[in-house]
């Protein structure tokens, strides 16, 4: 079910103004790496260019949201907060996954907020046949419809109300059991731009692995932007990660072209060994491999980002989905969610692994946030360079043409 979006109102002619004038100096950003710059540093800094680019792309992009499994039996309900919308991604009573907006249609208050039994930084589910807001207790059916509406009959008559009053529902649409939603009705379907993906997943078996209990981290001080960036280039590894991504040597890294209208930017790097993991603190295997993986898929980690909001791990026994939440041109919070085969969670030692993987995974995860919040701080200053980039950041021209051709969309739009 979807229900058509109101339209997006105009941006700001200031705003507009502003996007111009910092896109003016983009020449040789998405050329081949040997002569590649980096987008303007406001881009990843600016207020103003923040308020134009949620109008550019996280008004009319597929955003990913989470897997199909984090939701997965009927009456499951998943709080999220997505570009700024209060969403509850479930299943109805059907099994059917629906993505609702998550406001309630009286006086607008969240349903998953304030006094509400279950609040979305839990990581915890909420279960039932109904939603119910803790405001007014307004009542809605899995489906969106509302069902009850205490103390209303007196000024409208609730069976009125039933007739007119439902959740709105948010364009979705499943990709390998990873679940995006678009809040622009005329929007390209998703599928067709992630052609290179599509062939990477088709072995994995994506929607059949079971996600752990996701984390999520608030307050992040970093552009969205330079996480993407940061996760694609292997660059860092050595230095960053010393001790810790010796099993997929920057070294082993390739990467590919990107084409005008793909959604997508992945690279390989190869695994230094065929046991070789960035799962376990010795480098090697500790897990089940996923099956149904081909050869050359075994020996190595595919890093895959869908902007805005998917980074993807894929490795070999397991997937890591990061969820991208941007808040600000300086700001983010992330959602987390790891998935494994089936057989590999049921084994009796997964308990062990997994807590020794998520030991290892802290502290790459704290390396990467002292380091990108200092790059962020970096990007404040008059003196931050533009390039030139080392061939382990191929990726980074790509991401700047994928983002690019949003931006100029949305400016001749604007002329318009």
């Amino acid at each position: 079910m979807t229900t058509t979006v109101p339209p997006r109102p105009g941006l700001d002619a200031a705003i507009v103004r502003s996007a111009r004038r910092i896109l003016s100096d983009v020449e040789h950003c998405t050329d081949p790496v040997a002569t590649a710059r980096l987008l303007p540093r406001e881009v990843y800094t600016s207020r103003e260019f923040w308020e134009f680019e949620k109008h550019a792309v996280f008004h009319r992009e597929w955003l990913c949201i989470g897997h199909v499994a984090e939701v997965p039996a009927p009456g499951d309900q998943l709080a999220l907060t997505v570009a700024g919308e209060p969403l509850v991604m479930l299943r109805d009573n059907s099994g059917e996954l629906r993505v609702l907006s998550a406001v309630c249609q009286h006086r607008g208050h969240p349903l998953f907020a304030g006094v509400a039994p279950v609040q979305e930084d839990t990581g915890c589910l909420a279960r039932g046949r109904r939603m119910v807001c803790p405001y007014h207790n307004w009542q809605y059916e899995l489906d969106g419809r509302l069902v009850a509406a205490p103390s209303m009959t007196e000024t409208v008559p609730v069976k009125r109300l039933r007739e007119t009053v439902r959740l709105p529902g948010i364009r979705t649409e499943i990709f390998h059991g990873l679940v995006f939603v678009n809040f622009d009705d005329d929007a390209a379907p998703l599928a067709p731009t992630l052609a290179a993906l599509d062939e990477e997943l088709h072995t994995w078996g994506l929607e059949n692995l079971v996600p752990m209990p996701w984390d999520l981290r608030t307050g992040l001080a970093w552009n969205w932007k330079l996480h993407h960036d940061n996760a694609l280039e292997p660059y860092h590894t050595a230095y960053v990660h010393r001790g810790v991504h010796e099993a997929a040597p920057a070294k082993n890294a390739r990467f590919g072209e990107w084409h005008p209208g793909d959604g997508q930017v992945m690279h390989p790097t190869y695994l230094t060994s065929e046991n070789a993991s960035l799962t376990s603190t010795d480098g090697s295997r500790t897990s089940l491999i996923i099956s149904g993986l081909t050869d050359e898929q075994r020996r190595r980690v595919m890093f895959a980002s869908v902007p805005p909001t998917l980074f993807g791990i894929f490795q070999p026994s397991m997937v890591s989905l990061s969820l991208l939440l941007p808040t600000g041109p300086a700001s983010m919070d992330l959602r987390r969610v790891n998935l494994y085969p089936k057989d590999a969670v049921e084994a009796p030692d997964f308990e062990e692994v997994y807590r020794l993987y998520l030991e290892r995974k802290a502290v790459a995860i704290d390396q990467d946030a002292r380091t990108t919040e200092a790059l962020q701080r970096g990007y404040t200053s008059r003196y931050a360079p533009r390039g030139p980039l080392s061939w382990m950041e191929g990726n980074i021209p790509h991401l700047n043409a994928w983002l690019l051709e949003r931006y100029a969309r949305a400016l001749k739009e604007a002329e318009a």
